[in-house]
């Protein structure tokens, strides 16, 4: 009997030697305890749309977020301005009209703004012409539960430059090239000001641009590459619904610069695509936990 004792507190003693093990090997998880919560959004709200079509979209995308990037709202900026004031939103939309495009909201309950910049990108035909002058804009934000600023870049890059991942022969497809890879300057320069937020409608499928993988469009330039980089919610979380946009494909997008994990404070947890807009784009909702 004795003997069967200790074989049997010998065996138990190897049984949690190896759950330990294991146990070891996995990845370990935030502590939820010591993290605060916020969504961040992006969402084309198109700019023909009637003033009540364009008002529902804006009140969809900011009932389910925290952090918004909008696209093609330059027109409606005096609009955005007297509702962010009456919301308790923070705005950013530049001049001129072809950076306030490309707009920024955050909650004032939740953020207080740090610093903010424009960057002017590229204007493939000239002052006036289609497509529009490209900007990147970006706001610094402190959020307020966590102590931590956290820096939301938010861009537009112009259609029809990509055929099933393919780049196509285009000056705006070069202008759009130019863009991508200052995106990723502007990450790399954010990342030690705060934890990275890149936002915006990409006209870029992520399922095919993946399978291309042309050098000089996004999943090469952020995705393929070694950590620290970005990550977009498509490639940590897969393809949700029948895509962002009427066409079917996933091209709106929301990244966050993910550092290797030693030194990662934010993380993306999941992620939602809004339907029901008037828009011809579904919005995205990506959930962040922030370490406090």
């Amino acid at each position: 009997m004795a003997s069967r004792r200790r074989w049997s507190a010998r065996g138990a003693a190897v049984l949690v030697g190896a759950v330990a093990l294991v146990t070891g090997l996995l990845p370990a998880p935030p502590a939820a305890a010591a993290n605060a919560v916020f969504q961040a959004a992006t969402l084309n709200i198109y700019h023909g749309l009637s003033r009540a079509d364009f008002v529902a979209d804006l009140q969809l995308i900011t009932s389910k977020a925290d952090l918004v990037g909008l696209n093609e709202v330059g027109e409606r900026k005096a609009h955005l301005q007297d509702w962010a004031a009456a919301n308790g939103w923070w705005l950013y939309a530049p001049e001129p009209t072809s950076a306030a495009q490309e707009a920024l909201l955050a909650r004032k309950s939740m953020f207080d703004v740090v610093d903010k910049g424009s960057i002017f990108v590229c204007d493939t035909n000239g002052p006036g012409e289609v497509p529009p002058a490209r900007y990147n804009n970006w706001v610094s934000y402190r959020h307020k539960a966590s102590g931590r600023n956290v820096v939301h870049i938010n861009a537009h890059l112009n259609a029809s430059i990509e055929s099933n991942g393919q780049p196509e022969d285009l000056p705006r497809t070069r202008c759009a090239e130019e863009q991508i890879q200052n995106i990723k300057n502007l990450a790399a320069d954010k990342k030690d000001d705060g934890q990275v937020i890149v936002s915006g409608d990409f006209n870029i499928d992520f399922s095919a641009d993946r399978a291309y993988g042309y050098e000089k469009f996004p999943w090469k330039v952020f995705e393929a590459n070694s950590l620290p980089n970005l990550r977009s919610v498509y490639n940590l979380y897969g393809e949700k619904g029948t895509g962002t946009h009427t066409s079917g494909r996933h091209i709106d997008y929301v990244y966050f610069w993910k550092r290797v994990p030693e030194h990662q404070v934010m993380w993306m947890t999941d992620y939602s695509i809004v339907g029901g807009t008037k828009s011809d784009h579904n919005g995205v909702v990506a959930t962040f936990a922030i370490q406090t």
